[in-house]
């Protein structure tokens, strides 16, 4: 039996609710949920997150979700671990279609591994599926946050330490030797 995660920033729209072919959605995640959110992505800090969404439905009950994503983040430096701030504005869009079924979908990230690059593109064109007429938009907007933000975050003017190769190194006198040498004056003595 597959274990359901609740998301942090969870923001449930049931899509049979909706007035109309298109609504505008806006959702910002509280403090906490911007906490809970730094700890899952591993960040310092998330000090805003939010979202201005068109939901627009389709006479075959697809649904598209599109608009705006702004954050402001603080991450570790690669170099020297101090912090990062960083701006994430991204643009979420995306398909989800009731002719989806979650079965259809790898569960397994090895399952990938057997898949041609055809198959691969062809499973990112795939829709998302719409289960019980639901989208939770706020881990929808996690997920591009996730995906958008800088994957190496450096601060200005940080540089990696230079790593030493074998041939830079200095020579220096084996111990070993010198406990030889050691022994045969020893030894000459007696």
């Amino acid at each position: 039996m597959a274990h359901k995660i609740t998301p942090e920033f969870s923001r449930i729209v049931n899509i049979e609710e909706q007035v109309g072919k298109k609504n505008k959605i806006e959702i910002a995640a509280t403090e906490k949920e911007c906490a809970a959110l730094a700890k899952r992505f591993e960040l310092i800090a998330i000090n805003n997150l939010q979202a201005n969404l068109t939901i627009t439905t389709a006479g075959n009950g697809e649904v598209t979700l599109r608009g705006p994503m702004h954050a402001d983040i603080v991450q570790r430096c690669v170099a020297t671990l101090e912090p990062v701030p960083e701006i994430v504005d991204d643009e979420v869009e995306v398909l989800f279609s009731p002719h989806v079924s979650e079965d259809d979908l790898p569960s397994d990230p090895d399952e990938l591994d057997d898949l041609s690059e055809e198959e691969l593109m062809a499973l990112l064109d795939q829709p998302e599926p719409l289960v019980d007429g639901k989208i939770d938009v706020g881990e929808v907007v996690s997920q591009f946050l996730a995906v958008a933000m800088n994957p190496y975050p450096r601060k200005d003017g940080a540089e990696l330490p230079e790593v030493i190769t074998a041939g830079d190194e200095e020579e220096r006198p084996n111990p070993f030797a010198k406990l030889a040498g050691l022994k045969e004056q020893l030894e000459k003595k007696n």
